[in-house]
């Protein structure tokens, strides 16, 4: 029988709630994120959601499956917040770090990163993430080549909304940070705004080894269109969570402005394409809008013209074709009306959309010489 250490250095957290997923590749790729870690120091946790252990050990290869830890969870909840949180209750190491099934890590990643956190004392340490097909991710929208003691307003942290990487678990607890378990998507908001807010020190790994996410990921969220409510609550019910009101303003209008540009909008969009789009829709997206806006100081100041136009539509009375014309304009990045603000006062802000595009543009930079460097042989 083998041994599993008691107390790790670090638990690699791997949710699963259906045989139909990768596992055996997401827990080959977690071994080998560990490659050079002292003996003891990692321990694969995956934990079984809607299925029994023994369902789990199935799916893996026999060498793997005890030496693999399995921890059982309540039968509840649709997303992977309850597995991660009985993960988060239930470990005895420093650190957690976070694979969806689907993924994997890149060999040496989570080595590299015990690395980081031990030598600088990271709370979190934000992963380079890349992917399988042409995507190119650059979040955290930091301040051009800032890697070290990121600060949460700053380097846009709101625009990094995965809780992968490396987390110190008494931080965690500290910060009451779990993720939410009462919405339908965006379960990770919650944790993540309460890491990135009240970390005493976050730092980011940039280039590979990193977190790789695979093409599979289309198969975990329904291409449904969830009322608009729905996709913006992860965002919304942050103001009902008690270490919410220490929060400072100018982090909740980049948090919510990231909502707005890369949530709200999108949401839109789809629900528009649905076919499903009528009255009872525009004024619950209204009603929404309003909400999202109001929510933190100088949020509509801060959008493009094209977003605003976007506002104005939802206003009034649109037609389809009017309002898919005008979500499709602010998509256009390079045009004055996706980049200047109406106010001139606005328009260098750091949030704003000529200062953001700047960054994002050095991080695609960025991301490209990442993916040059994992790609060598």
């Amino acid at each position: 029988m083998v041994e599993h250490p008691a107390h790790p250095l670090v638990d690699i957290v791997i949710p699963v709630h259906s045989t139909s997923r990768p596992l055996a590749r997401a827990v080959a790729s977690a071994w080998l994120a560990a490659r050079g870690a002292a003996p003891g120091q990692c321990r694969v946790t995956v934990v079984a959601h809607h299925l029994t252990g023994d369902q789990v050990r199935e799916m893996l290869p026999p060498e793997h499956r005890a030496a693999v830890h399995v921890l059982e969870c309540e039968d509840r909840g649709t997303t992977a917040a309850v597995p991660r949180n009985e993960a988060l209750r239930r470990t005895t190491a420093r650190y957690v770090s976070f694979l969806d099934s689907d993924d994997t890590l890149d060999p040496g990643a989570v080595t590299r990163w015990i690395g980081i956190a031990e030598h600088r004392g990271s709370d979190l340490v934000m992963p380079f993430q890349h992917h399988e097909n042409d995507r190119v991710d650059i979040t955290p929208i930091t301040r051009p080549f800032r890697s070290a003691r990121l600060d949460p307003v700053r380097d846009r942290l709101a625009y990094r909304s995965s809780a992968f990487g490396l987390v110190r678990v008494a931080t965690a607890r500290r910060l009451s940070a779990y993720f939410d378990e009462d919405v339908r998507t965006g379960e990770d908001q919650s944790f993540v705004v309460a890491l990135c807010t009240g970390a005493r020190r976050v730092d980011l790994a940039p280039g590979t080894p990193g977190y790789l996410v695979h093409t599979d990921a289309d198969a975990r969220v329904s291409r449904q269109p969830l009322p608009i409510r729905d996709e913006v609550a992860a965002a919304l019910d942050l103001a009902l969570k008690p270490w919410f009101a220490g929060v400072s303003a100018a982090f909740r209008t980049s948090f919510v402005l990231k909502y707005v540009r890369v949530n709200f909008f999108p949401a839109v969009e789809r629900s528009v394409r649905s076919g499903q789009w009528g009255e009872g829709r525009a004024q619950a997206t209204k009603s929404v809008a309003a909400e999202l806006l109001g929510f933190a100081p100088h949020v509509a100041d801060q959008l493009s013209r094209a977003d605003r136009r976007v506002l104005s539509l939802l206003e009034g009375t649109a037609e389809e074709g009017e309002l898919l014309a005008a979500l499709e304009a602010r998509r256009r990045f390079g045009t004055p009306a996706a980049l200047l603000t109406e106010g001139p006062r606005w328009l260098l802000a750091r949030q704003a959309p000529v200062r953001v595009a700047v960054a994002s543009a050095v991080q695609i930079a960025r991301y490209r010489r990442g993916l040059v460097k994992c790609r060598r042989p």
